[in-house]
């Protein structure tokens, strides 16, 4: 269906990191344009000069000058950015340094070696989303030695950035993102792959159909095995998986503005409008109707949400 495929292809980004476990760069834009997404290398996002909403899994908040977010493996996130962005106005820039890292990066010191378990703690958690305030020189620090990996090339860049992660994972000055404790506690398991296909098949086929026998055969399994198996490795039942996959979509396209809030319930695959509802505040903490009051308008595209 047009609606999956979508999906697929907005949602999940393939990033290309070119043979290195690591990517840095600097970023200079008119304004963000990146859609609500996930991927499964890690993102640190460093912004030295914007202002607008950042959205990252469950959490909906402001950003400007010096936001520092540790993005966990196939967390969805979007920056947006405010209207004054939006105008061909020289004086508002978005100056930003973005690093990506596989999510297998050092794998087996993380698992094996004692002076990593910070890190592995740390990345652990990220799957909630971890932001670095501006309170501690650690973070300080962070900030500086961020702007000086764009500098560095090779070993020099791969030794710098490890400096970096063990300087976040003993910063006390974060805060976790989601608050919510099934997203939080949320640990994915992508070094299997038996497990990365089934999620892309559930993404790709269409939601209006997919039943659990259906994900089940197509992972080999029986239904009671297929849940044993997907609650281990995304901590989450399917039921919740897929809900959290459809109230994202709805998210996107609710801020996309091309379809009624009615639309919208069918198209990501709830069979009635009370259920969307309920099933997006308790995810959002918002009804959609408000969500789309409070975040609706996107200047770049000169139009606002339909409500009815």
């Amino acid at each position: 269906m047009k609606g999956t495929t979508e999906l697929l292809n907005i949602m999940h980004e393939q990033l290309d990191l070119k043979g290195s476990p690591i990517k840095v760069k600097w970023c200079d834009y008119d304004h963000f344009t990146y859609p609500w997404h996930f991927h499964s290398e890690y993102e640190l996002v460093y912004i030295i000069k914007s202002t607008g909403i950042r959205f990252v899994g469950n959490s909906i908040e402001s950003f400007s000058d010096g936001d520092l977010v540790l993005h966990g493996s196939f967390l969805p996130h979007m920056y947006r950015n405010d209207d004054s962005y939006y105008n061909n106005d020289p004086n508002f820039r978005v100056h930003s340094i973005i690093v990506q890292f596989s999510h297998d990066f050092f794998n087996h010191a993380i698992h094996h070696y004692p002076e990593f378990y910070p890190i592995k703690q740390m990345l652990k958690r990220s799957v909630a989303g971890v932001y670095f305030g501006n309170n501690k020189n650690s973070n300080r620090k962070i900030r500086e030695l961020l702007v000086k990996l764009l500098r560095q090339k090779g070993l020099s860049q791969l030794l710098g950035f490890i400096n970096i992660l063990s300087l976040m994972s003993h910063s006390s000055d974060i805060r976790m993102l989601n608050s919510n404790e099934a997203v939080a506690e949320t640990a994915y398991v992508h070094t299997d792959q038996r497990i990365e296909k089934v999620l892309s098949y559930i993404i790709k086929t269409g939601y209006h159909s997919l039943t659990l026998n259906a994900v089940a055969k197509y992972a080999d399994m029986n239904k009671s095995a297929f849940c044993r198996y997907f609650k281990k490795k995304t901590s989450k039942t399917f039921t919740q998986y897929l809900i959290e996959l459809r109230v994202n979509y709805a998210c996107k396209l609710l801020l996309e503005g091309r379809l009624t809030i009615s639309q919208i319930c069918f198209e990501c695959g709830f069979n009635n409008l009370s259920n969307f509802n309920k099933q997006f505040k308790k995810t959002f903490h918002y009804t959609p109707t408000d969500y789309i009051r409070e975040f609706g308008y996107l200047p770049d595209r000169h139009q606002r949400i339909y409500i009815y």
